[in-house]
């Protein structure tokens, strides 16, 4: 294909500019700080060499047609146009910063060339007192998901290690889309084998004791109205192998479950955005708890997230919600395919339902655990990955009503990036922190990123500046029930 002619745009990236609404924009907004302010003519040297002649889609504008989405290269391209300087009024500080990638946030990007752009801000004073910069960038989320983008993000960086490498993520198996869809026909073969065989099962159970099979099985459909994720407890008890069980929970979860719970951030959410997030935390600690407890460091932040958000609540006189639900991305291509020519979105989202209760952090850990195992020992992923191709094809009504049906199902988003693990350099500056929020969907009121850089981690909160004006107590709450598990040893 010569380099200058259109090429089409994949369903799933052609889905996330059908899912742009003013109020809620479909882009990935990202934070590198820096220790010192590097020269712009460098930056933009560097952004030209490892992306702009590597990546096609950088010179591409989104069009449409009768044949639908494709990426025509744009003949007016100038890369002054999407790498700029700005030096904020002084004093600029870390709150300054948030506030500034708030106010980007709420702007779209233009649709008349390339969907993204990147900004050198100059002259950030930290917390500590060292004056430095940040790079702000913005990649609409049809270019690529949010893994391939933090890659791209990380290849422009350096690393004194030469045995590291600016990737994110953690080696998994895995394959290409069509590996992915034919593992996903399996695996809805084998869930509708091991259903025969509970019908089966049901049917024997009627015969032999009809008033009780009766009773219980009125129990158990009350129930899983309630409760459609107890589907699972329910294979369970009948023998079935957990794969299966546990993957048609999932499908219940996502199916039968109403909208996320209603509390005082439930509403429509407007332009205006807020964003902050937290001082890099060291992770020796928080292995070191989740270690303890059998549990993951990803196991670990997220009760330290759910604690928050329990405490968040509290403060202002809500007690009666007992668990959130947020949507979670998972990668389904291996980490050494992470950054294909074209990019592209392939990705997943899994409902992860976080228990804001037990108030004690340990045993709310226990209760993470449990919760996540299961979708790890699920075919969740595979199967949610096609109800995005499912929705992603559907005409433009019938894929905007779906999208907002399963992304009303949750808050909001929630990320965990394991970046690298070796300190960074980009453009000649040492990067100090690295943090970036996904979009939000349909009515959610707000995003959560975890990134890991450097042995160290990062927690924010991208929100609805009307729904939740004040993210950064979300922040500071988590940060202190993240204290309480650490210091639980």
């Amino acid at each position: 294909m010569p380099e200058h002619s259109r090429y089409a745009m994949s369903a799933q990236d052609a889905l996330w500019l059908t899912m742009d609404r003013p109020n809620n924009l479909m882009v990935i907004d990202g934070v590198m700080t820096l220790t010192s302010t590097p020269d712009l003519d460098r930056v933009i040297e560097t952004i030209s060499e490892r992306v702009i002649e590597r990546f096609r889609v950088f010179r591409c504008r989104a069009h449409r047609d009768d044949d639908g989405w494709f990426w025509q290269p744009a003949d007016d391209f100038h890369l002054a146009d999407h790498v700029r300087q700005v030096q904020l009024p002084e004093p600029m500080g870390m709150k300054e910063l948030e506030a500034y990638v708030a106010e980007m946030r709420s702007r779209p990007l233009p649709r008349d060339r390339p969907l993204w752009e990147v900004t050198l801000v100059e002259r950030v004073t930290f917390d500590d007192g060292q004056v430095g910069a940040a790079i702000v960038s913005r990649f609409h989320h049809a270019m690529a998901d949010g893994v391939r983008l933090t890659q791209v993000m990380l290849s422009l960086c350096d690393t004194a290690d030469p045995h590291v490498t600016a990737s994110v993520g953690r080696r998994t198996e895995g394959g290409g889309p069509l590996e992915i869809a034919t593992k996903a026909t399996a695996t809805v073969n084998e869930m509708l084998s091991d259903t025969a065989k509970v019908v089966s099962r049901g049917v024997e159970a009627l015969t032999q004791d009809p008033r009780g099979a009766l009773e219980s099985g009125w129990r158990l459909a009350s129930d899983l109205l309630r409760n459609p994720g107890h589907l699972v407890d329910a294979f369970d008890a009948l023998g079935v192998d957990n794969q299966v069980a546990n993957t048609t929970g999932s499908v219940a979860k996502l199916a039968l479950r109403g909208g996320t719970v209603r509390t005082i951030w439930t509403g429509t959410p407007g332009i205006r955005k807020a964003v902050a997030w937290s001082a890099p935390c060291p992770l020796d600690p928080i292995k070191g708890i989740g270690h303890m407890y059998d549990a993951s460091v990803n196991d670990v932040l997220l009760t330290a997230v759910a604690g928050g958000m329990r405490s968040y609540l509290a403060a202002r006189d809500v007690d009666d919600v007992a668990e959130v639900e947020w949507m979670v991305p998972v990668n389904l291509v291996p980490i050494e395919d992470n950054l294909p020519d074209d990019l592209g979105n392939y990705f997943a989202l899994v409902m992860a339902v976080l228990p804001l209760h037990p108030t004690d952090p340990v045993e709310r850990l226990k209760a993470v655990t449990a919760r996540m195992a299961r979708i790890k020992r699920s075919a969740e992923p595979l199967l949610t990955f096609g109800v995005q191709r499912g929705v992603s094809t559907a005409p433009r009504s019938v894929s905007v009503a779906l999208t907002d049906f399963f992304a009303n199902k949750a808050v909001g988003v929630l990320t965990n990036v394991p970046g690298p693990r070796s300190p960074m350099s980009f453009a000649g500056s040492d990067v100090r922190q690295i943090v970036g929020f996904a979009p939000s969907s349909g009515d959610q009121p707000m995003t959560c990123t975890i990134f890991s850089y450097a042995g160290a981690v990062t927690i924010g909160f991208a929100t609805d500046a009307g729904l939740v004006p004040d993210p950064d107590q979300l922040v500071t709450e988590t940060i202190t029930e993240l204290t309480r598990l650490v210091d639980s040893d």
